[in-house]
């Protein structure tokens, strides 16, 4: 573990689990967002900690700094730039604020409180995930000290996701910095993470046939906890067993496909342009953050679709709208942070993944 080796098919998980969020952002049929869901953000968490290393941290502190500058620096930095536009389009038009209400927003920012009209966030996602990540420092540092075995690692996954249900089940009271969903998704972190251990093997048992049997259990899953279905943003997940297969059922079926794309003999513009992806995940969630909501519907209201409901087809074509308009707006801002912002990122320049491909 902690190899600086990319994995092919890392890379394409994530690729795929990037454009599932556009598809949560967007007007999908109801049947696809809750399919989608059930699965998304844990396959995100899942991935996270396959690739999750310390080796290279020698105390907390650089670790700290570290996650600080390659997540929360750039989740502040596409929180701050929509909001300026947003504000320099608004004194124009009127819409002043007061400073009680900027004094708000920048509240916001530090507390990071989902759902809050007037406050500022960050991407909940990365302030989740920066979270997750310093408990997965926590428990690898224990696990050095006490030599704790691979159950145990399993046990504390598990532990962690019965925990974090419980939580949502009878609590449900929102934390700052996405902490409530953390209690939940570090347990598929510690999976993912358990899972690299035993890489091997994985990529020899997800044979592409398996995923037809992971379909099949992610839908009847997703059709059984149709009355709550799975909403991490909310931290809700409805019936802990169909939550359960269905996460575990969709990230193996995109994990087989993924690991059969490996074996692909030449990759072709599909896989580049998933590999493209997964490698800018951070920008392209982060960019999808403001779009989504505004500028989405705006585009696809000019082009004569319903935005909000309206038949299957009108809401397929608005999903697909969707992917394309992220795609394009996402990747040219991806292209602007790699090549002349990297720093916001807490890449350098030969690291930025548009250097590694000239």
């Amino acid at each position: 573990m902690g190899s600086s080796r990319r994995i092919a098919w890392v890379d394409y998980a994530k690729g795929i689990a990037i454009i599932g969020v556009f598809i949560l952002h967007s007007n999908a049929p109801e049947a696809i967002i809750h399919t989608v869901d059930a699965f998304c953000m844990p396959l995100f968490f899942v991935l996270s900690g396959f690739v999750f290393s310390i080796r290279r941290y020698s105390s907390f502190r650089p670790f700290l700094w570290n996650k600080f500058r390659t997540l929360i620096s750039p989740g502040i930095f596409f929180a701050v730039v929509p909001f300026v536009i947003e504000r320099v389009i608004g004194m124009f038009s009127g819409n002043t604020w007061t400073a009680k209400a900027y004094a708000e927003w920048i509240l916001g920012i530090a507390v990071n409180l989902r759902g809050r009209e007037g406050f500022g966030n960050i991407p909940w996602f990365l302030t989740c995930l920066f979270v997750v990540e310093i408990g997965g420092y926590i428990l690898l540092r224990l696990s050095k000290r006490f030599s704790l075995p691979e159950w145990a690692f399993i046990g504390v996954g598990a532990a962690s996701i019965l925990i974090g249900y419980l939580y949502s089940s009878f609590i449900h009271i929102v934390l700052p910095w996405g902490v409530d969903i953390a209690l939940s998704m570090f347990g598929f972190f510690v999976f993912g993470y358990v899972m690299r251990i035993h890489q091997e093997t994985i990529e020899r048992v997800t044979h592409p046939l398996t995923a037809v049997i992971a379909v099949a259990l992610l839908v009847v899953a997703t059709m059984l906890n149709a009355r709550q279905p799975v909403n991490v943003y909310m931290n809700t997940y409805g019936n802990i067993g169909c939550y359960l297969i269905g996460a575990f059922a969709g990230i193996w079926t995109i994990l087989a496909v993924c690991i059969s794309l490996n074996h692909v003999p030449s990759r072709g513009f599909l896989l580049s342009a998933l590999t493209y992806c997964g490698r800018n995940t951070l920008v392209f969630y982060c960019v999808n953050a403001p779009v989504y909501g505004t500028l989405i519907p705006f585009v696809l209201g000019m082009v004569g679709l319903d935005i909000d409901g309206g038949s299957i087809a009108n809401q397929l074509l608005c999903m697909f709208g969707a992917i394309v308009i992220n795609l394009f707006i996402c990747s040219a801002v991806a292209e602007i942070m790699n090549r002349w912002m990297p720093g916001v990122l807490g890449r350098s320049h030969d690291s930025a993944p548009s250097a590694k491909r000239r």
